[in-house]
């Protein structure tokens, strides 16, 4: 064990955080090392003076929000987990599961021996069928953004931009129109109107997850109030079940510009009121909020809530 890695760790050695192995090594390290054991007699000294600080007690609105950001984090933490475990490659659990399958190790033998054919076939001079780009048209090119040459070669790549305007019809079922609708709705380059008019007719699927992704990003991000509005709406019936949408509807509660975005979210968190992050959010809105028809709200969903000892 050396002394970097000592000193980068002696924090988590005075806060308990290091397994015990760990801590024993670093312990038997500073007997031996003095620079170590000043580098820790300084970090307790600093340690000692925070201790002796006054505690500030945390704003309710805080603490609402820091769970909010962590419960989010865990859930995409864990959702990224899910996804790298399904596509990466284990060698080892496909070996064991060679081991006790002969018909699986066979199909690789096969796969295997066609790869070796496709490979012999393009040393031999194969070539596969190419697919034809269409010719650009001049009109619809709307600029130039790079042309490269590959090396000792007359094959040039052009890319460009595209102007020209095009339309899809369908039902607001189909994939392709909800991917534009929600592309709409999170793109605040567009107008009000399109973004009120995408907003509008997801709030008719929210149960798609991906439609109530498109609503929670427009209530939180977008900059017209009317479009939070009609993004909250179409949420209002989820907080109960989805955790990301009670989040984004508390979020407008305590931060919305808008009175009647924050009006709007206060009562859509009602069926929740007794959640623990709502609960705390509202008693910090009845003390202090600037808004006399918010702290009178608040007050009245917090009286309407049994006490809690």
């Amino acid at each position: 064990m050396n002394c970097d890695w000592v000193q980068q760790n002696i924090c988590l050695y005075l806060y308990d955080e290091l397994a015990d192995d760990a801590r024993h090594e670093v312990e038997q390290h500073i007997r031996r090392c003095s620079s170590c054991a000043v580098e820790l007699a300084a970090q307790q000294e600093f340690q000692a003076q925070l201790s002796a600080l006054p505690m500030e007690e945390p704003s309710a609105s805080f603490l609402a929000a820091a769970r909010m950001r962590l419960q989010e984090s865990l859930e995409t933490v864990e959702q990224h987990r899910a996804w790298y475990h399904r596509f990466v490659f284990d060698p080892t659990a496909w070996l064991r599961q060679m081991r006790f399958s002969p018909a699986l190790a066979a199909v690789l033998l096969i796969v295997g021996f066609g790869s070796g054919l496709g490979t012999m076939y393009s040393a031999l001079g194969g070539k596969a069928s190419q697919v034809t780009q269409p010719n650009p048209v001049e009109a619809s090119i709307g600029g130039i953004t790079s042309i490269d040459r590959a090396p000792n070669s007359d094959k040039v790549q052009i890319r460009y931009d595209r102007i020209v305007p095009e339309s899809v019809e369908g039902q607001v079922t189909d994939p392709r129109i909800q991917d534009l609708l929600t592309f709409a709705a999170k793109s605040n380059y567009n107008n009000s109107g399109v973004r009120l008019n995408s907003v509008d007719l997801l709030t008719s699927k929210p149960d798609d997850p991906r439609v109530r992704e498109a609503l929670t990003y427009a209530l939180r991000y977008d900059s017209n109030p009317g479009v939070r509005l009609k993004a909250l709406d179409g949420l209002g019936g989820y907080v109960t079940q989805d955790i990301r949408v009670r989040n984004a509807v508390l979020e407008a509660l305590l931060n919305d510009s808008n009175l009647g975005v924050r009006s709007g979210a206060l009562h859509a968190l009602e069926p929740v009121r007794a959640d623990s992050s709502v609960r705390m959010a509202l008693q910090q809105l009845a003390k202090e909020d600037p808004s006399d028809y918010i702290r009178t709200e608040s007050q009245r969903e917090l009286s309407s809530m049994p006490s809690i000892d």
